[in-house]
């Protein structure tokens, strides 16, 4: 697995927040190139640093095939709750 390991304070969220704000598991959608990670969606694998205020967050690229069957996923989860599709 292809990893990048960046400091959370050189990506900025679309709510001026920081990497800090994302837990591990969580996905980010960059539009641009930011801190070593090119455009596109990407997962917080880890932490390192103080457990309280980590400095340096390991992300990973989310292929398409990923992200497409996260969509998926979240239709049929969609679709079963709610009963039929859209």
């Amino acid at each position: 697995m292809t990893t990048v390991t960046v400091n959370p304070f050189d990506v900025e969220l679309d709510n001026g927040e920081n990497l800090r704000d994302l837990a591990v598991g969580d996905y980010l959608e960059l539009a641009e190139t930011a801190a070593g990670m090119s455009p596109g969606t990407w997962q917080v694998v880890a932490w390192h640093g103080d457990p309280t205020f980590p400095d340096e967050a390991v992300m990973r690229p989310v292929s398409t095939a990923e992200v497409l069957e996260m969509r998926r996923a979240a239709s049929a989860q969609l679709a079963a709750t709610f009963g039929g599709t859209r």
